[in-house]
């Protein structure tokens, strides 16, 4: 479980550095990873085994059986794209013109703020 908390926090500090250089598509994809393995070491805590093999925060916060609202489990929804559009050449490339300075800096704070409820 620590091996996860340690990782999720290494996550979260490195989309913050990536977004403060400027690299906005790969400051998303570790808030989503950040968010992935924070939801990790929750399940970890539970079962005392490897967590399950998923990237999909939604799927992960019902096994990590943390009390969610309608606007988190949508907000977790809508990062889930960016661990995807992080990773794919095309979906990438359709990222880059979304995330802007503006944009990625509203959902790095979303990100951080469901981080904090979910820690």
């Amino acid at each position: 479980m620590r091996f996860w908390n340690q990782e999720a926090i290494e996550a979260l500090t490195i989309a913050g550095d990536l977004y403060r250089l400027g690299h906005y598509v790969q400051a998303l994809f570790f808030g989503h990873l950040a968010i992935e393995k924070l939801l990790k070491a929750k399940i970890v805590g539970i079962i005392k085994n490897e967590p399950l093999y998923s990237h999909d925060l939604v799927l992960l916060s019902s096994y990590a059986k943390i009390k969610l609202n309608t606007e988190d489990l949508d907000l977790l929804a809508r990062i889930n794209v960016y661990n995807i559009r992080g990773r794919y050449q095309d979906y990438k490339k359709s990222l880059h013109k979304q995330a802007t300075k503006k944009f990625t800096d509203r959902e790095l704070i979303a990100i951080r703020k469901i981080f904090k409820r979910i820690k």
